[in-house]
Parts: structure tokens; sequence; C-alpha cells
């Protein structure tokens, strides 16, 4: 029995031990380090923005939501949701090395360079938000912290936020007539292309028929035509087997006559040249012949002076020409 309370009271050391050991092992790294508290104000809904949302700086996580709360302002009697984010400024370095301070003048230069808190979406399926910072310098500055106990980071609407206020301003009442007027003049249209569309119609019907109607002719102009030149083609066989038939036993009468004009043609030109060069100068025959023409021009010439005599007096021929 003197053993049970050493044993009991080393079971409790031990749990305790490990107690102390899981809690530096999870969450020891968060218990050691420096946080500083940033409070940021959204005019639009944080539905699904929950404590311990991570907060990140372009995809960069750099702390977690702490707490979200409600406010209500006197003066305007109008809510604000101030989220209080927590950051860990060893997540943020200076360029150079050095870490971001928990004085929050270093807050007010980064807000002064642009610095602004935007819910974005963590998951589609969820509907879980995440709030980003973010530069966005053409921005305008909207500050509602009254007190300065924590450093306000400007808010900025997010994308389904600018989309819903811009929707918001659309006068839908308005769009509504405008879509029912645009029905109504299409379905005047439709109506008037019907109403020429019928006639239309009717006419290409016709169209149609007599188009059907030419292209039967021409399909039988056509026939007509191939049966003409069938018969054409056939006729001009015909003669030709005819030329054929013609030709065939007289082409060797054909090829003799042929052979004795061939031969006639060279006698000929045998006899020409002969000609030519009994025609040439200083030959007897050249010689011969210019006497022989001599003589029959006088000859010529005695009988012309004889046919002039016996024109002017017959009688000549039976006196002579002392009778004259």
């Amino acid at each position: 029995m003197s053993t049970r309370p050493g044993l009991v009271g080393a079971f409790v050391l031990g749990a305790m031990g490990l107690g102390v050991a899981g809690i530096l092992f999870f969450g020891g790294a968060r218990m050691f380090s420096r946080t500083m508290n940033v409070v940021a104000y959204f005019d639009e809904s944080v539905a699904g923005l929950d404590v311990g949302a991570p907060v990140t700086f372009n995809g960069v996580r750099i702390g977690q939501v702490k707490r979200v709360g409600l406010e209500f302002s006197t003066a305007t009697m109008t809510a604000r949701i101030p989220v209080v984010l927590e950051v860990q400024p060893e997540q943020i370095t200076w360029q150079g090395g050095k870490r971001l301070a928990e004085d929050p003048k270093d807050f007010e230069r980064l807000v002064r360079a642009g610095l602004r808190a935007q819910l974005e979406m963590q998951s589609f399926v969820t509907g879980q938000l995440r709030v980003d910072l973010e530069f966005l310098p053409k921005t305008p500055v909207r500050l509602m912290r009254d007190s300065a106990d924590m450093p306000e980071i400007p808010t900025v609407p997010s994308d389904l936020g600018q989309f819903l206020a811009q929707l918001s301003k659309l006068d839908l009442q308005e769009l509504a007539r405008s879509a029912q007027g645009a029905f109504a003049s299409l379905d005047v249209f439709v109506k008037h292309a019907d109403s020429l569309l019928g006639p239309l119609a009717g006419n290409a019907s016709d169209a149609l028929v007599a188009a059907r109607d030419t292209f039967r002719s021409g399909d039988d102009a056509i026939v007509h035509l191939k049966e003409e030149a069938s018969t054409a083609l056939r006729d001009l066989d015909g003669v030709l087997v005819d030329v054929r038939h013609q030709v065939g036993p007289r082409s060797a009468e054909l090829s003799r006559v042929l052979n004795s004009a061939d031969r006639a043609v060279r006698q000929a030109s045998t006899l020409l040249d002969s000609l030519n060069g009994l025609a040439q100068p200083r030959t007897p025959f050249r010689s011969n012949l210019e006497a022989a023409m001599r003589d029959l021009a006088a000859t010529t010439s005695s009988l012309r002076d004889f046919a002039a005599t016996v024109e002017r007096n017959p009688n000549s021929l039976l006196l002579g020409r002392s009778g004259r």
C-alpha cells in the first residue's frame, strides 16, 4: 500500500510532462512569438470569415483573424464590422533584413504607401473567406477608428462586393422595360418578315418548278444531240471504210502512174537543160540560129511588102508591076 502513492505521483508527473511537451510542440512557436494586433473595418458582409481564418499578403500567410465584432455609430446609427487581425511581425521584414517592429508607425508608413485589406474567397465549395493585404495606392484611404489603441488598415471592397455594388446601381425596372420594348419590336419584325416571306416562298417554289422543267428540257436536248452525234460518227466511219476499200485495190495502179509522172518530170528537166546549153552564146547552133532568124526576118519583110502591093493593086498578080 505504501508504494501506491508513489506510483500515482509518477503517473501524474508523467502526464504533466507529456502535456507540457505537447503544448511546446504544437503551440510553442506561437506562445513565444511576438504578435501585433491591427484592425480593419468592412462595410460588406463577412459571412464565411471565421476566427482563425488566415491573413495573407499576396498569398503569403502573415497572421490570422483574432476577432470579428460589430459596432454601431452613435452619430450615423450605422453598423460597422471591426475585424481584429493578429499579425506576426517576424513574418515581415524591411529590405535589408530589418524585421517589422511593433511600432504602429511602421504600419502607418505601409498605409501611406497603399496597404489595404480585402476579403478574398478561400474555397468556393465551403464559402470560407480570408483577409488579404495588398498595396493599392490608387484607392482612397478610409479610416473609421476613433481611438489609436491599435493600428488600422483601410479596406477596399472585394471583387464580389464591387460587382454587387455596381449591380445595385442599375435601374432594373428600366432595363426590364427596355427588354420588353426590344422583345415587342422583335415580335413585330418577325410578323412582318413572315408576311413578306410568304409570297417570296411561293415565288421561290414556282421558280424551282420552272427550273426543274428547264433542266428536264435540257436533258432531252442533250440526249437528242448525243444521238445525232453518234449517227454522224457512224456515217463518217462508213465513209472512211469505203475510201479504204476503193483506194486499196488501185494502190498499185496509182503507184505506176506516180512513177510515170516522176520519169516524165525528169525527162522534161533534162530537155530544158539541153535547150539551155544550146542557147548559150558562142556556140555553132547559136550562130546558125541567128543567121536563120535574119533570113527569116528578111523573108518576112519581103512578104509584108508583097502583101501591101497586092492590097493596093490586085491586078498586079496577073499583069505584074508594069500593069499598074
